[in-house]
């Protein structure tokens, strides 16, 4: 089961982004595998919608937060999509992440999703490079690697 990263459901969703085709593509394919092969997370689903509906990021394409949040649910209700939350082992894996070298403010975020991954033996699927300095998560970036 895969955890798929904001950066990967903006791709899919933007015709206009460059890797829109191959994040859709292979979004596609993950969603057709089986049940619960994508997983999302509150985390992933409200950043999401926050840069969708940002005009500083998308200026005239960006969407409404009523439109983003319904584009967002479209992602939730699809069968196939798993949604998970932090749970009892959560706060010892992000504290033992937060002890990475080199995090910033900005790392924050990606130390909750990175333990999300963790407590639920989950792969990441991601773009987004930063994501391979934390140790104990496996990551993929299904824009660069090679995969089936």
């Amino acid at each position: 089961m895969t955890l798929v990263d904001t950066n990967l459901l903006i791709y899919a969703t933007f015709r206009d982004a460059p890797e829109h085709r191959q994040a859709r593509t292979w979004l596609q394919r993950q969603l057709a595998q089986s049940d619960d092969a994508v997983v999302l997370c509150w985390p992933v689903v409200y950043a999401f919608v926050r840069l969708i509906t940002n005009v500083r990021v998308f200026g005239q394409d960006a969407l409404s937060v009523r439109e983003g949040w319904a584009v967002a649910e479209a992602h939730l209700h699809q069968p196939g999509v798993r949604l998970v939350s932090a749970g009892a082992g959560h706060h010892a894996i992000a504290t033992e992440l937060a002890q990475t070298p080199g995090l910033r403010s900005d790392d924050v975020p990606d130390i909750e999703i990175a333990a999300l991954a963790i407590e639920h033996g989950l792969v990441l699927a991601s773009h987004d490079r930063g994501f391979r300095r934390f140790g104990g998560l496996r990551v993929i970036d299904p824009l660069t690697d090679d995969w089936p």
